[in-house]
């Protein structure tokens, strides 16, 4: 079965456009010739902006002339000039703690650094001894938050002397 499409007529398409650009064409061709920046006091009728119509916020210190704008309270006044509120208490007493294992040719090391007491770790590392392409750092982490660990081994064993130095730097924390 083979149903039948009429074409529209040519009225009907000459009706239609000329609909399209009386509601859409004349509109969109004066935004086209709107230069950028070109709309500003001149342009506009005396009460055309009102308070009403200005969004919270939006003005700028610079919209203002001299003298609009009332001055805040002076804060208070420090050799370097205003001063703000204090901060907090920053670190104190920082300190490297480190150890080194006995040199040998054990296959594998591990070792653990803890921080003195009423300090705080703030990171570590481990050191090989000498640095030999046998030796793979497998582990070197915080533990918690006051011991430093760290595991080497050998990849392929090795009959010489080695060791490593694990450290940990530690301070007091507010």
């Amino acid at each position: 079965m083979r149903i039948a499409i009429r074409r529209p007529s040519p009225a009907l398409v000459i009706s239609c456009l000329a609909l399209t650009l009386a509601l859409g064409g004349t509109g969109y061709a004066t935004v086209l010739q709107v230069p950028k920046n070109s709309v500003g006091t001149p342009q506009l009728k005396n009460s055309a902006v009102t308070s009403a119509k200005v969004k919270n916020r939006s003005l700028l210190r610079a919209d203002f002339a001299s003298g609009q704008l009332p001055a805040g309270p002076r804060g208070p006044v420090g050799p370097a000039g205003p001063a703000g509120p204090a901060g907090p208490a920053g670190l104190s007493g920082a300190e490297r703690v480190e150890a080194t294992s006995p040199s040998n040719s054990t296959t594998t090391r591990t070792m653990s650094i803890t921080c003195p007491t009423g300090k705080r770790l703030f990171g570590g590392g481990v050191r090989l001894n000498p640095v030999l392409p046998q030796l793979v750092v497998q582990q070197s982490y915080p533990d918690n938050d006051n011991i430093y660990r760290a595991n080497v081994r050998e990849v392929t064993a090795t009959a010489l002397n080695w060791s490593i130095t694990a450290f940990a730097v530690c301070a007091v924390a507010p």
